[in-house]
């Protein structure tokens, strides 16, 4: 009897490991040794310290600091429109009108409450800069500047390999003042800090691989696969993050999706709008929402975030051995995928 027991126990012990090393992370090289810089600037608290008593010093410090970022922050975020031929010198006042502003003022009050330490981002940041540079060895980690964009920005590169950070879209789900300006529910859940180096990661992949997902000679499945393959290289920079994260769904969106991938491929078959090329069809498969048109409720928007990385995730287990990360993004396009991928979901209940 304790014999039986003990091989009892032997085949759930195999049976477990199994399970976990069917459902393990995805490969996480040791990157460790990779040298990336990561300087993270704060423009945000830099502008607060605005010197009106010694302007041209303090201008001058801002510009040899942020270069053409600090000309850019101001005309836009700053002085704003002007009327044509208009080339009065306001900078300075206009300066010290934006700090004064009671709207600006709160949004700096919540940035700096909620971002009084920057330590968890910047280690965020870096180790998905040393995962980049694993992948694409000629990546040069930019400078990072964050700011106040007045609910107006999230993560953007310039110039000469910067990236910018409006840390005012990240300050939680939770934060108040998105109600006063209207930020749509279903978007909250990633406005948190931890999301910032995933945004970060997705201006990156384009500023590498531009993105032809939405041009209008792209139909939909190949824009859907098109996204699939940004997805999936940035699920490699986040080998621990759960693919809710790397979709931009809930976990329970997450959760329905892979339970009824076969009755979502097979929505988008049967209305016939794979092949065809129609902004609007991208639009409402691709682009951010509430949920997708015509499914049940628990499906999230930008259904063919999930579509898209399946179908390369499938491609990339039959194909993939040999193919890099640049050879993928570069040299396999989208009909190539599909076709090599032999995708094929299993059927599931709606």
């Amino acid at each position: 009897m304790i014999r039986d027991v003990k091989g009892l126990v032997v085949v759930l012990m195999a049976l477990l490991l199994t399970g976990c090393n069917e459902n393990k992370s995805r490969e996480k090289p040791d990157v460790s040794k990779i040298d990336v810089n990561v300087r993270l600037l704060r423009f945000d608290k830099d502008l607060q310290a605005f010197n009106s008593g010694d302007f041209s010093a303090w201008r001058n410090e801002m510009i040899n600091r942020y270069g053409a970022f600090y000309k850019f922050y101001i005309s836009n975020f700053v002085v704003g429109p002007r009327p044509a031929g208009d080339t009065a010198d306001i900078e300075q006042q206009a300066i010290s009108r934006f700090l004064s502003d009671k709207y600006i003022r709160i949004i700096q009050d919540s940035i700096s409450a909620r971002f009084s330490k920057t330590d968890d981002v910047e280690q965020d940041l870096k180790l998905m800069f040393r995962y980049f540079k694993h992948y694409v060895p000629q990546f040069e980690a930019p400078e990072i500047i964050t700011i106040n964009s007045a609910y107006g920005a999230g993560v953007s590169p310039f110039g000469n390999n910067q990236l910018i950070i409006g840390l005012d879209m990240f300050l939680g789900e939770d934060n108040r003042d998105y109600d006063s300006v209207g930020v749509y529910a279903y978007l909250r859940h990633k406005m948190k800090r931890e999301y910032i180096a995933r945004y970060a990661a997705e201006a990156l992949y384009e500023e590498h691989f531009p993105s032809i997902e939405m041009a209008a000679d792209v139909n939909l499945i190949d824009a859907i696969i098109e996204r699939g393959k940004k997805l999936y290289f940035i699920s490699y920079l986040f080998p621990d993050a759960p693919d809710s994260m790397i979709l931009g769904y809930t976990a329970s969106q997450t959760k329905w999706c892979n339970e009824s991938e076969y009755a979502i491929w097979q929505f988008l078959n049967d209305k016939d709008l794979l092949y065809k090329n129609n902004a609007m069809e991208k639009t409402r498969y691709l682009g951010e929402g509430p949920g997708t048109n015509g499914m049940p409720p628990e499906a999230p928007g930008a259904i063919g975030n999930f579509v898209g990385l399946q179908i390369v995730r499938k491609f990339m287990k039959e194909n993939g051995k040999g193919i890099t990360m640049p050879d993928l993004m570069n040299n396999y396009d989208a009909k190539v995928i599909l076709a090599k991928s032999k995708y094929r979901p299993a059927k599931s209940n709606f």
